[in-house]
């Protein structure tokens, strides 16, 4: 990708970001760069942490704050994502770092920014975890174990105040998540105002005369 190609995807994914904080009371960002490279996110919704010290409670915690880079070889890889605030999660690193591929995201060039808010976000909400890529064992142990807290800790979807999003089905790679979309093979439904499409008019098949007589046709008519 030349640098000038970067530059306009990179200014792309700035009225990306712009949309889905309109559609959002959750999220808000700051960029950094022109056009930007790097992002603050915050996100204000429930999610837990622990303290540092061994056997440290779970504490409920209402704000998560992330960053965001967007590396030279972006987008043929995919953005690098850190926790700034404490997080309790066991696929994020204790220091804070996430891998998307260890998340359930599996990285194509055409995917944007909002969608990996929107991973984010099931990661800060604990509506998505995989034990078997847990990078934080501590976690791991703990949500295995658990039976007090209830998941997802907040139900709101990323994109609370509606509108459309750019895409309905977003393909992600098949991970253990605690949500039965993700009995899909690959396939996570997101979008929950999006209307039910209507189902297509059934044309009955009618036999060719050239059929032999003894095929029995079954249908609406």
């Amino acid at each position: 990708m030349s640098s000038t190609e970067r530059e306009q995807r990179l200014a792309a994914e700035l009225d990306v970001m712009r949309a889905l904080a309109k559609q959002s009371s959750i999220l808000e960002f700051e960029p950094d760069g022109d056009p930007p490279d790097r992002y603050t996110i915050t996100l204000r919704g429930r999610g837990i942490k622990r303290g540092a010290s061994y056997g440290a409670d779970v504490e409920y915690v209402d704000q998560h704050k992330c960053e965001i880079r967007l590396g030279y070889r972006y987008p043929q890889q995919p953005p690098e994502v850190r926790w700034l605030t404490p997080v309790f999660h066991p696929n994020i690193s204790y220091s804070g770092f996430v891998k998307l591929g260890e998340c359930g995201l599996t990285w194509e060039q055409d995917l944007t920014l909002d969608v990996v808010c929107e991973r984010i976000w099931d990661l800060a909400r604990l509506a998505w975890f995989d034990l078997d890529t847990a990078r934080d064992h501590s976690a791991k142990k703990w949500f295995s174990e658990q039976r007090e807290v209830s998941l997802p800790i907040d139900a709101r979807p990323l994109r609370d105040r509606g509108g459309p999003s750019p895409a309905n089905v977003i393909h992600y790679q098949r991970g253990a998540a605690p949500s039965p979309a993700s009995a899909d093979d690959g396939i996570l439904y997101i979008g929950e105002d999006t209307p039910t499409p209507p189902l297509p008019r059934r044309r009955p098949v009618r036999p060719r005369r050239d059929q032999d007589d003894d095929i029995l046709y079954i249908g609406d008519d």
